[in-house]
């Protein structure tokens, strides 16, 4: 299994829930992923792509014709398309692989000018998923069927969290998601990475760690897009589209 790649160009999202009722990015995920092809950039969805935990395989199969179609574009110009799985794709992971169009892998390492990143999805790092698995999953199919009814509710949580998030005031974390995760990307650079790529908490954002490395979080494209870009070795996180 690859897992470590040499990429100048690279953008990677993640958490985009194709197929959940309360995604309604379709347009703009179609819109990005024709300016990343235009622009001769590799792609990485970094887990969480597709919903099948809240969402129905007919719908999935409604929402993703147009967005597979750019990936496609980007394999024919010579791009990469990089998957790393995350804990809403663990059903879909045959299919993916079946496909044919993804380089399917837990993580990624990416070198890119003097500099190496990490990248996965980041489900590990989250207390409530490695504690109550089961627990986790059930929430999540129970969240499937909320947000139907109560759509608006999802915005309610994120804007908790990351309150709940500032007032704890957990140190250099991202507001919104618990500590652990940047403690696992501080680890991470420890070993030998210039910087990590997580998804997962639907929190975007960008923190500085130790000797010039940083911990970035692509964040949902449920309610705020955005996106990191590897270019030339340099990691920016960016919103979509840009302001």
């Amino acid at each position: 299994m690859i897992t470590t790649v040499r990429e100048e160009r690279l953008v990677v999202i993640s958490d985009l829930h194709l197929g959940n009722p309360f995604c309604h990015a379709k347009r703009e995920i179609v819109e990005f992923l024709t300016e990343a092809v235009a622009r001769d950039y590799s792609i990485c969805i970094n887990g969480d792509g597709l919903d099948i935990a809240q969402t129905s395989f007919i719908r999935l199969t409604r929402e993703i014709p147009e967005v597979f179609s750019q990936l496609r574009r980007a394999r024919r110009k010579g791009a990469n398309v990089y998957y790393c799985i995350g804990n809403h794709d663990i059903l879909l992971e045959h299919l993916l692989d079946d496909w044919g169009l993804f380089t399917l892998v837990p993580f990624l390492n990416v070198e890119s000018g003097t500099r190496r990143y990490h990248i996965q999805h980041g489900q590990n790092f989250d207390p409530f998923y490695m504690s109550r698995p089961a627990l986790y999953e059930i929430a999540t199919h129970l969240a499937g069927y909320v947000l139907k009814v109560w759509p608006n509710l999802y915005h309610l949580w994120i804007a908790f969290e990351r309150l709940k998030g500032r007032l704890a005031k957990e140190q250099g974390a991202i507001p919104g998601e618990p500590a652990t995760f940047i403690e696992a990307a501080t680890q991470i650079c420890r070993r030998g990475f210039d910087g990590v790529i997580f998804g997962h908490t639907h929190h975007p954002g960008l923190v500085p760690l130790d000797d010039g490395a940083v911990y970035v979080n692509t964040g949902s494209w449920l309610l705020l897009p955005h996106y990191a870009e590897i270019c030339g070795g340099e990691l920016r996180l960016k919103a979509w589209p840009a302001h």
